[in-house]
């Protein structure tokens, strides 16, 4: 995955929930993009029709931001797939990571481990646009359409 990028996944998470793979999302999430940072990836759940009291306000755009731990999400990967690998640093990590799966591997475990946790919020950022929305995502560095 490129740093610090934001993965919009809203084709992935459309199809989970249509092969019943996703519950907490259906209804609830109109947009979803993924990041990875140096120690967490990042998902931003959007959703229109809401204020940051998570009351409905026609015109207000909500992101929804979780913060997943990359030794958490190793710890959900080797649970998946029976894996008893030793991650004991970052460097491991990131190369268990890296390494062991594909981008589109990567992205649909972080949707289902987010959905697995009930949908937690680490934050949330008002917008009055769908556009604000994009601007706030992209920071300057980019969305990527990743059509997984």
């Amino acid at each position: 995955m490129k740093f610090a990028k934001y993965y919009n996944v809203t084709n992935k998470m459309n199809e989970l929930i249509n092969k019943g793979e996703l519950f907490s999302y259906a209804g609830y999430c109109k947009e979803l993009y993924i990041c990875m940072d140096t120690h967490d990836f990042w998902i931003s759940r959007v959703l229109e029709g809401y204020n940051s009291e998570f009351e409905q306000e026609p015109g207000k755009w909500l992101i929804e931001r979780n913060k997943i731990d990359k030794y958490e999400f190793c710890e959900f990967l080797k649970k998946k797939r029976n894996d008893d690998s030793d991650i004991t640093d970052r460097w491991t990590r990131d190369d268990y990571i890296a390494k062991c799966f594909s981008v589109n591997e990567i992205l649909e475990a972080l949707i289902l481990m987010d959905d697995d946790a009930g949908l937690e919020s680490w934050d949330n950022l008002e917008c009055d646009s769908h556009e604000e929305v994009i601007e706030a995502l992209d920071g300057g560095f980019g969305i990527i359409d990743q059509d997984v």
